[in-house]
């Protein structure tokens, strides 16, 4: 919109990724229309940067195009941004990339993409003080600027290519034993029994089935917060998953467990409360899990629990771990869990312990 105010300037506000931002033309009027005219045009149909402050300027995509070399990575960061908050279908990720970004955008947010260097980045990416997995994150995203700016012709480099991604080891596999799965039911039980009011009941019995579908599935954080009604089927005791973290679609198996938490979960269908104007509740109508985020109340529970350093992730290596220790296939885990490769599986069967032991019995001298 475009206002007069009471000095006698004219301005035009408006809001991009939840940032309102306002910027003021003095007494030129024309020049705040044509802005924010041309400001609504990009919001419409994606075709070129929306500035996400008063000092920087509204440039279509054939304006970035032919101002070759001049388009700022804070730009290109800005877009890609637009793009993912737009389609959480697709990005099932919605906290983590606008983080990285963020902080992406804070180092080299001024520079124009093209001059920024392969060293530069290495360098940036040590300096952050992160694990090396993490490092590997922040090196994917960053990556994923120059993709996106190459996709739409602003740039013709991707610096971050020529950068090598840390060496992560296996590391030890987490999973949850028997006795902390017992402290944790027993605290998340105990919060339903206490509650004095239906809604707050609903919300922790939720916790309750919330976990049994992960424990009981071995489903990806993404895949099951992102799960639809449509795609859980009770006559065949299956659930299609559509979008996969491989890329791949792939059917999860129901057992009694995990169809009694889906249709306790029908019972009290839950809302998830926007939280404000701006910032709309983005759940779809049927949508399994509509509460959305589980982080505050795991990390709660857990930690009444007594259970340290176990991650929501873990649940889904109790999940695998748990198929290994009764003696199933590297080949039963993989299907289970949907693994693109036997590889990936294969890190649970030094778990199998029965087998071994019936294995090195042939060992044994004749009696």
């Amino acid at each position: 919109m475009y206002q007069r105010n009471g000095k006698g300037s004219w301005y035009v506000r408006y809001f991009v990724n939840g940032k309102k931002v306002r910027k003021s033309f003095g007494n030129d009027r024309s020049a705040a229309i044509a802005y924010i005219e041309k400001t609504r045009t990009i919001l419409r149909d994606g075709q070129g940067i929306v500035p996400t402050s008063a000092k920087q300027v509204v440039r279509t995509s054939a304006e970035l195009a032919s101002a070759s070399g001049e388009v700022t990575l804070g730009e290109l960061a800005d877009a890609l941004l637009k793009q993912i908050v737009s389609d959480p279908g697709h990005y099932k990720d919605q906290h983590n990339p606008p983080l990285r970004l963020a902080r992406i955008k804070k180092e080299f947010g001024l520079r124009p993409a093209a001059s920024i260097r392969p060293s530069e980045v290495s360098d940036w990416l040590k300096s952050l003080d992160v694990a090396k997995a993490t490092m590997n994150r922040y090196r994917t995203q960053f990556s994923s600027i120059y993709t996106y700016g190459k996709e739409r012709e602003l740039v013709t480099v991707n610096p971050v290519r020529d950068v090598k991604s840390s060496k992560v080891g296996s590391g030890i596999i987490r999973y949850m034993d028997d006795a902390e799965e017992v402290r944790l039911r027993k605290v998340l039980q105990a919060d339903v029994d206490s509650c004095q009011t239906e809604g707050l009941r609903k919300r922790y019995q939720h916790h309750l089935y919330e976990l049994d579908v992960a424990l009981k599935t071995g489903m990806r954080r993404g895949e099951m917060y992102s799960l639809l009604w449509d795609q859980v089927d009770f006559h065949r005791k299956e659930i299609v998953l559509t979008q996969t973290k491989n890329g791949s679609a792939r059917t999860v198996h129901m057992i009694d467990d995990v169809i009694a938490a889906m249709k306790g979960l029908r019972k009290i269908p839950m809302v998830r409360k926007s939280r404000s104007s701006e910032l709309p509740n983005q759940a779809p109508d049927n949508a399994v899990f509509a509460l959305g985020d589980n982080k505050k109340w795991w990390a709660s529970a857990t930690r009444r629990a007594r259970i340290k350093n176990l991650r929501w992730h873990d649940l889904r290596h109790t999940f695998c771990s748990r198929l290994a220790q009764a003696g199933f296939s590297i080949k039963v885990i993989q299907e289970a869990a949907g693994h693109k490769t036997i590889q990936m599986a294969a890190r649970y069967m030094h778990l199998d312990k029965r087998t071994l032991v019936d294995a090195m019995k042939v060992l044994n001298s004749p009696r």
